[in-house]
């Protein structure tokens, strides 16, 4: 079993696994379709007010690959973040590119070494 998550090792198609604390959210797998299409699945569609022609956008964070509705709040902290990087003369490529160090420590930190 992973840790942090309920459940078997493998998702399959439909599962669901839990991560377990404060922000506890159902993982669901979905598989791409034919022409790079994803089906996002009515419980998330209703959840989020997605409907036909919405928009949501993919955000990387190292190699996690995210699909968040599109969010005029969300757009904004988006640029908060990258005027802070800019202001300490930080590139968002710069920031991405230490995200796997700073995560494996932050990590480490909280669980220990393992």
């Amino acid at each position: 079993m992973r840790a942090g998550y309920s459940g078997s090792g493998d998702i399959h198609k439909g599962e669901s696994l839990v991560m377990h604390g404060a922000a506890a959210r159902p993982i669901e797998t979905i598989r791409i379709g034919d022409k790079g299409r994803i089906a996002v699945p009515p419980r998330y569609r209703k959840l989020h007010k997605l409907s036909k022609g919405s928009e949501v956008l993919l955000v990387q964070l190292g190699e996690t690959l995210m699909v968040v509705p599109s969010d005029v709040t969300l757009f904004r902290l988006c640029e908060r973040i990258q005027d802070a990087l800019a202001g300490r003369g930080v590139s968002v490529s710069q920031a991405l590119k230490n995200l796997g160090k700073v995560r494996r420590r932050r990590f480490q930190r909280l669980y220990g070494k393992g």
